[in-house]
C-alpha cells in the first residue's frame, strides 16, 4: 500500500510542479510521467487521464499542506478566535504560495480544472468550519456558513495573492491581509 501512496504523490507532486511554470492545458502526460520518473502504463494504472490526476492531487495536496498548517496552529493556540484568526491567515498564505498554480488552471475561458481545484479547496474549508462550529457548541447550518466565509475569502485571497506577486512593497501587503483576517476571525467567531 505505502508503494501504491508513494508513487501516486510523485504523480501529483511532477503535476503541481509543472503547474508552477505551464498552463495545465499545455501538459502532457508525458511530461507528467517524464518529472515523476514513471511510465505512462503506470500513469494509466492509476488515473483514466491527467483531470483524474487533478482531481485527486488538489485534494490530497489541499488537505496535507493545509491540515499540517492547522495542527501546529492548534498546538500553538486555544483562544477559538486566535484558531480562526491564523487559520484564515494560513489559507490567504497557501492560496499566495500556490498563485501560479491556480493561475495555470484557467485557460481560454475554460474553468473545469480551476473548479475541480476550487472544489476541492472548498471540501477542506468546509471541514474545518464544521470542526469550527462543533468546538464552538453551537447548532448552526456550518454548510450555509462555509459558502458565505469561502467565496468571500476565495476571491479574496486571488486578489491578495495577485497583489503581493506585483507588489513592490510585500511586508505591507502581508500586514494589511492579516488586519482584515483579524475583523474576519471576529466577525465568524460572533456569528457562532
Amino acid at each position: 500500500m505505502k508503494n501504491i501512496d508513494k508513487t501516486k504523490q510523485e504523480f501529483e507532486k511532477a503535476l503541481f510542479a509543472l503547474l508552477e511554470k505551464e498552463n495545465y492545458h499545455n501538459i502532457t502526460i508525458n511530461e507528467i510521467c517524464s518529472l515523476a520518473n514513471k511510465t505512462k502504463m503506470t500513469f494509466y494504472h492509476y488515473y483514466k487521464n491527467k483531470d483524474h490526476l487533478l482531481a485527486e492531487a488538489s485534494v490530497n495536496i489541499i488537505n496535507k499542506e493545509y491540515n499540517d498548517e492547522y495542527e501546529k496552529i492548534l498546538k500553538r493556540e486555544t483562544d477559538l478566535e486566535e484558531i480562526e484568526y491564523q487559520s484564515i491567515v494560513a489559507t490567504f498564505d497557501w492560496v499566495a504560495k500556490h498563485y501560479n498554480q491556480i493561475q495555470n488552471l484557467s485557460y481560454k475561458g475554460e474553468t473545469l480544472p480551476l473548479e475541480m481545484f476550487k472544489r476541492a479547496l472548498f471540501d477542506n474549508y468546509r471541514n474545518y468550519v464544521s470542526d469550527l462550529v462543533k468546538t464552538s457548541g453551537y447548532d448552526i447550518p456550518s454548510d450555509y456558513l462555509s459558502v458565505f466565509c469561502f467565496e468571500g475569502i476565495y476571491g479574496t485571497c486571488l486578489y491578495y495573492a495577485e497583489h503581493l506577486k506585483n507588489s513592490n512593497d510585500k511586508n505591507k501587503e502581508k500586514e494589511d491581509i492579516k488586519k482584515m483576517c483579524r475583523l474576519l476571525a471576529k466577525a465568524v467567531i460572533s456569528i457562532i
